[in-house]
């Protein structure tokens, strides 16, 4: 064996094709208009309202409610939701995705895509439509007395995703005046560095792995306090597996924790590593 290539492609939680989020000073309309909220003056904070109330409608149908009760190992649940409207204000389905609190599978509640009414897009100065996303965490309470869901306003869980996230975890040497977008590039860079730098790729020889593309898919948590913790690995061999947990290990503390409403939070990671052994 000549030699092994590595290629790490990052993908941290579920990543979706969104356009950024318009700065209000360039634009007549800087968000989406849902259904009731046109005259509102804060379009943004009417859409959250609003959705909230749209998904509780849903989830407080009997079948989903009462897996959700089923399932639940807590009196509360969190639906993330993801949702990208084009230029007519129309949901992207292809790119769009809405967690289940009653189920991990990969579709989600997508089948409720269908009945997101159509909103006002955002609008450029010339009042030409402009792609969005929008992208939101929603907390529900289960009263099992009254056999309901409630949602909750303002409800921010112990984790959130990278995707959702309002102010991303710091990583050590990224410029914390960076836009979001910007400050999950330079993170993604820094932990695929650190892959590079120290992963063994010459374990693959050792273990004696089947020829072709392998791959281990890790799972890590940022903790509130910025540090790495929680490491999981699933690979072609145990011993790829406590490497590639050696080597998330050796991401140091991260200068700030991610952030939801003002609030410290655990962000989780996903990452697969992604190598070639050559016949």
């Amino acid at each position: 064996m000549k030699y092994i290539k590595l290629f790490i492609f990052l993908f941290i939680s579920i990543n979706f094709c969104s356009a950024q989020k318009p700065q209000p000073n360039l634009f007549k309309r800087s968000f989406v208009a849902y259904k009731g909220c046109e005259d509102s003056k804060d379009l943004e904070h009417c859409y959250e309202i609003s959705f909230h109330e749209f998904l509780a409608k849903h989830i407080n149908r009997k079948l989903l409610k009462d897996s959700i009760f089923l399932e639940a190992k807590k009196d509360t649940v969190t639906v993330s939701a993801n949702i990208l409207y084009d230029e007519q204000g129309k949901v992207v389905k292809h790119y769009s995705r809405i967690s289940n609190p009653a189920s991990n599978r990969v579709e989600g509640l997508r089948y409720l895509l269908d009945s997101i009414p159509v909103v006002k897009p955002v609008l450029d100065r010339y009042n030409n439509g402009v792609a969005q996303s929008a992208r939101n965490l929603f907390g529900f309470y289960l009263d099992k007395a009254k056999d309901t869901i409630v949602p909750i306003l303002g409800y921010t869980p112990d984790e959130v995703p990278f995707d959702i996230i309002e102010k991303v975890p710091i990583y050590k040497g990224c410029d914390e005046s960076l836009s979001n977008e910007d400050l999950k590039k330079c993170m993604s860079d820094k932990v695929r560095a650190v892959i590079s730098k120290n992963f063994k790729v010459k374990l693959a020889k050792k273990y004696r792995l089947d020829p072709g593309i392998q791959r281990i898919y890790v799972v890590f948590k940022i903790d509130k306090k910025g540090r790495v913790k929680d490491i999981q690995a699933r690979g072609p061999h145990p011993g790829i597996e406590k490497e590639a947990i050696r080597v998330i290990g050796k991401i140091p503390k991260l200068t700030k924790p991610g952030y939801q409403r003002g609030e410290p939070v655990v962000v989780p990671f996903s990452i697969p590593i992604v190598f070639a052994v050559p016949d």
